[in-house]
C-alpha cells in the first residue's frame, strides 16, 4: 500500500506544481489504431491555459520548447466526462522511432514524455501486455499499471470495462491511475482499446480515446507483416457487418501477416459458471478463426484466469461446449480479465482448458517470426518488482511473479510458416531452381498446374492440392515397418481419398475410403514400399482437403 500511496502523492504533487511551473495539462495517453509503425494519437486533458500545441521531436530537448522541430495543434477537442480532451493525430511517423513530446500553452509547458512507434520489420521481436476489466479496485488497478511501466512493452491491448458505471469521476480516476503506467523516464506505453459492457456505448471510447472505427472494431498492424491485431466488439451484433468486415480483412490483410491475434470483451466459453455462453460469437467468429488460421485471442469480462490448448469449433466426439483440442489448427484463447475488477471463481473448466485460476493478472506476450510466447503475470505487489532493462525488455525483471500452473509457465505457439521449409526447397530443386520461384521458407506456394495434368512418367500431378507445405505437420514413419499414423476429422459423410506425393509432385500412393461417417479417424498409412525420402500426404473428403502431412521415410 505504501508504495502506491507514495506514487499517487508524487503524481498529485507534480500536478500541483504544474500549475505554476508548467502548463496545466494531465491525463496523458498515446493510442494506437491502424498502422502502429507510422501513426499514433497523443491525447491529454487541458486543465487550463489557452492555445495548446503539441511539440514533437526525435531528439530529446527536455523542457526547452523552442528546440522541438515539429508543432501540431489538436485535430479534435472533445468535452467528455468533465474533461477537456485534446487529440493530436500523428501520421507519416518513422517506424521504430522514439518521439519526445510536450504540450505548450499560454501558461507554460507540460512535463516531457516520449513514445516509440512500432517496428516495421518482422525481424524485430515485440512485447505486448494484454488484459482488461479494471473497473472497481483501484489498488489492484494501480498495481497492474505500475507493472506496465516496469515491463515497458511495445503496447497494451486493453479488453474493456475500464470503469464501473461510465461516470465522469470514475474516468478521471482511471486516467489518473493510468499515469502510473508511464515509466520514470517519461516513457508512455501506447494502448489499443476495446469496448466492454461497462462502457455505456461506443461513444465512451470515441470521446476519450479518439477511436475512429464507428463500430468499435478495427485492425492494427505491428512489425510490418509480423502481426495483425483484431479488436472486435461484443456489444454490437457480431454477425452481419462486423463478421463481413472481419472475414474481408482476414482474407485481404491478415493472410499476409505471420501472425493473426486479437481481443474482444465477452469470452465465447467463460470459465466461471456465473457468466453465460456466447453462442453467437462461436457461430460467427470461431469458424473464421479456423479458416484463416487465427493464432491467439484475448478475452475478458469473466474476472478469472484461463488459458486453453489450441482449439477449433467442433461438436462431434471428444468435443466440449462446441470446441475440440487441435494442436495443429486450433486457436489459443487466454484471459479472462483481472485488472482490478472483482475476482470470481474459476469453476467452469472444459476438457480443452490448459489452466485456470482467480487472481489479478495480465498476459505478457512476446512475438517474433518463429513463435509467440505467453506468460501470465500476477500483478499484485508491483512495487516489489524491478524494472526491465530498456535495452533488453524481454528479460524478466527481479521479483516478478509469473504464474506456473501444472501445464507450465510459458505457452508457446510455433509458426507454421517457419516450421517446414525443407519440402518446398526439395520441390524447387526438382524444378531446377528457376529464377522467380519462391525460396525455402517463402509463404507463397508455387503456382498450380491444371487439375488432372500428367507428367512425363504418366503419374497424375496433384499440385493444386498441396497448399502451403510449410504449414504441414511432420510425421516420421517407423524406420522398421514403414507405417505412418494419419489423423483427420470428417464433419459430414463423404468419400475420402488419401494421396501421397513426392517432391516432384508425383502421386506415389493412393487410398480410397468410401462413405466415411462424421467422426475423427486415425488411419495407418503403409509406405514401406517407398524409398527413403520426403513426401506429402493429402487427405481429401469429396472435393475438400481435410488434412495435409509432411512424411519422412527413413
Amino acid at each position: 500500500m505504501l508504495h502506491k500511496r507514495a506514487i499517487i502523492f508524487q503524481t498529485l504533487l507534480l500536478t500541483l506544481l504544474a500549475g505554476s511551473a508548467f502548463g496545466r495539462t494531465d491525463k496523458f495517453r498515446v493510442i494506437w489504431q491502424g498502422n502502429a509503425s507510422t501513426s499514433a494519437t497523443v491525447a491529454w486533458n487541458q486543465v487550463s491555459g489557452a492555445d495548446p500545441v503539441l511539440l514533437l521531436d526525435v531528439n530529446d530537448f527536455g523542457k526547452n520548447a523552442d528546440e522541438y522541430g515539429l508543432s501540431k495543434r489538436p485535430d479534435r477537442i472533445q468535452m467528455a466526462e468533465d474533461m477537456n480532451n485534446h487529440f493530436v493525430r500523428l501520421v507519416n511517423l518513422l517506424p521504430n522511432m522514439t518521439y519526445y513530446f510536450l504540450v505548450k500553452d499560454s501558461e507554460g509547458t507540460s512535463l516531457r514524455y516520449f513514445f516509440t512507434t512500432a517496428p516495421n520489420s518482422p525481424d524485430r521481436r515485440l512485447s505486448i501486455v494484454s488484459g482488461g476489466d479494471s473497473r472497481n479496485h483501484r489498488d489492484a488497478r494501480q498495481d497492474a499499471n505500475i507493472m506496465v511501466a516496469k515491463l515497458r512493452p511495445h503496447c497494451v491491448m486493453f479488453g474493456g470495462d475500464f470503469t464501473e458505471n461510465d461516470f465522469p469521476k470514475e474516468w478521471q480516476e482511471w486516467f489518473d491511475d493510468w499515469q502510473l503506467s508511464i515509466a520514470e523516464d517519461g516513457r508512455v506505453t501506447p494502448i489499443i482499446v476495446t469496448r466492454g459492457n461497462h462502457e455505456a456505448s461506443n461513444r465512451s471510447l470515441v470521446d476519450l480515446f479518439d477511436m475512429q472505427a464507428a463500430g468499435g472494431f478495427y485492425a492494427t498492424s505491428l512489425g510490418g507483416d509480423l502481426v495483425r491485431i483484431y479488436t472486435l466488439n461484443t456489444l454490437i451484433p457480431v454477425g452481419g457487418e462486423q463478421r463481413d468486415w472481419l472475414e474481408n480483412d482476414l482474407r485481404n490483410h491478415g493472410s499476409k501477416a505471420h501472425w493473426r491475434i486479437g481481443q474482444y470483451h465477452h469470452p465465447m466459453r467463460p470459465h466461471t459458471a456465473r457468466k453465460s455462453e456466447k453462442n453467437d460469437q462461436v457461430a460467427h467468429w470461431a469458424p473464421l478463426f479456423l479458416k484463416y488460421d487465427v493464432n491467439l485471442m484475448v478475452e475478458c469480462d469473466a474476472h478469472v484466469v484461463k488459458s486453453t490448448w489450441p482449439i477449433r469449433p467442433y461438436n462431434g466426439p471428444g468435443s466440449d461446449e462446441g470446441f475440440v483440442r487441435d494442436d495443429e489448427n486450433g486457436t489459443v484463447y487466454i484471459g479472462e480479465g483481472c485488472w482490478g475488477a472483482p475476482l470470481r471463481s474459476n469453476d467452469d473448466d472444459k476438457n480443452w482448458t490448459r489452466a485456470s485460476g482467480s487472481f489479478n493478472q495480465f498476459n505478457w506476450i512476446f512475438i517474433d517470426k518463429e513463435k509467440i510466447e505467453i506468460r501470465t503475470i500476477q500483478t499484485d505487489g508491483a512495487g516489489r518488482v524491478g524494472s526491465v532493462d530498456p535495452k533488453n525488455i524481454f528479460k524478466a525483471p527481479i521479483g516478478i511473479h509469473i504464474w506456473s500452473p501444472p501445464a507450465g509457465d510459458v505457452i508457446t505457439i510455433t509458426s507454421k510458416q517457419m516450421a517446414l521449409p525443407a519440402f518446398e526447397q526439395d520441390v524447387l530443386a526438382s524444378r531446377g531452381g528457376a529464377q522467380g520461384e519462391p525460396s525455402a521458407g517463402a509463404k507463397t506456394a508455387p503456382a498450380p498446374k491444371s487439375p488432372g495434368s500428367v507428367n512425363q512418367t504418366g503419374v497424375a500431378v496433384v499440385e493444386e492440392e498441396t497448399g502451403n507445405w510449410e504449414a504441414c505437420p511432420l510425421i516420421v514413419a517407423d524406420a522398421t515397418t514403414g507405417e505412418a499414423q494419419i489423423k483427420y476429422n470428417v464433419e459430414e459423410s463423404c468419400n475420402v481419398v488419401i494421396r501421397v506425393i513426392n517432391p516432384k509432385l508425383q502421386e506415389v500412393t493412393r487410398i480410397e475410403l468410401t462413405n466415411q461417417t462424421p467422426k475423427e479417424y486415425l488411419k495407418t498409412l503403409k509406405i514401406s514400399h517407398l524409398p527413403p525420402g520426403k513426401y506429402l500426404a493429402i487427405v481429401k473428403g469429396d472435393r475438400k482437403v481435410l488434412r495435409r502431412y509432411r512424411l519422412v521415410k527413413k
